[in-house]
């Protein structure tokens, strides 16, 4: 029985491993928004005065401005 419970780590694991490099890889093709000095979400347009590198206030906002692309047929791509 141990060996079927090993057998089924070693492959979720492989599983992980190859769908990490996967992501990995689509990240690194992608293309990443110009930063603006303020959050890129359209609602929102918080300024970044102590950071002018970041891109959006926080993971919500990132999802939201994500999500308003793919409705009107941006290709946002992140890097």
């Amino acid at each position: 029985m141990s060996d079927i419970i090993d057998q089924a780590q070693q492959f979720e694991e492989i599983n992980l491993a190859q769908s990490l490099q996967a992501h990995q890889l689509a990240a690194e093709a992608a293309t990443r928004p110009p930063a603006a000095g303020y959050c890129l979400n359209h609602t929102c347009l918080e300024p970044f005065d102590d950071d002018p590198q970041r891109l959006y206030c926080g993971p919500a906002c990132a999802e939201r401005h994500h999500r308003q692309m793919q409705r009107e047929g941006h290709a946002l791509r992140r890097k």
